[in-house]
């Protein structure tokens, strides 16, 4: 089941919702789990792959930081190296 990334624009607070593709297009009501604000915004995550080793799943996310979401940097001044011309 596709899983929707969140964040609160009241508190910052990163959150996920697991919710069937049906559900998503009757609309998602997503609420802060943290402040419990109804104001939230769909954010586009960091892909998750499913591998045959022991972990099973790699979120790509940065240790370093303490959470699944990386550093939190925006900049995507780098991804032209990565699109097709």
């Amino acid at each position: 089941m596709p899983v929707y990334e969140y964040q609160c624009e009241e508190c910052g607070r990163k959150f996920e919702l697991v919710a069937s593709f049906k559900e998503y297009d009757e609309g998602l009501d997503p609420v802060c789990p943290k402040c419990a604000s109804k104001l939230a915004q769909r954010i586009i995550g960091k892909p998750m792959v499913v591998t045959t080793s022991k972990s099973e799943f790699d979120d790509f996310g940065d240790e370093d930081t303490g959470d699944d979401y990386g550093t939190g940097d925006d900049d995507m001044s780098g991804m032209d190296d990565y699109m097709d011309d």
